[in-house]
């Protein structure tokens, strides 16, 4: 079964981007995506399906950047 969009078309793109780099993508409700990291340590970084912050993906990318193993295509 595959996952719900985000109604966000900048957020989508980064949840595809991480499912690129092998992170799992779940939820998708009312509140809130989860992802995964493939990696040992696990990492977990939960993305809003309703940002009130209108900097929220570049404050998300930046928190991915700094404290994860993400990588930028």
């Amino acid at each position: 079964m595959s996952r719900p969009r985000h109604r966000i078309k900048e957020l989508e793109d980064l949840l595809r981007q991480a499912e690129r780099q092998g992170w799992r993508v779940t939820g998708g409700g009312d509140r809130y995506f989860k992802m995964l990291c493939p990696c040992p340590d696990k990492h977990l970084k939960t993305v809003k399906c309703t940002p009130s912050n209108p900097n929220y993906l570049r404050d998300l990318t930046g928190q991915l950047k700094r404290v994860t193993c993400w990588k930028d295509d």
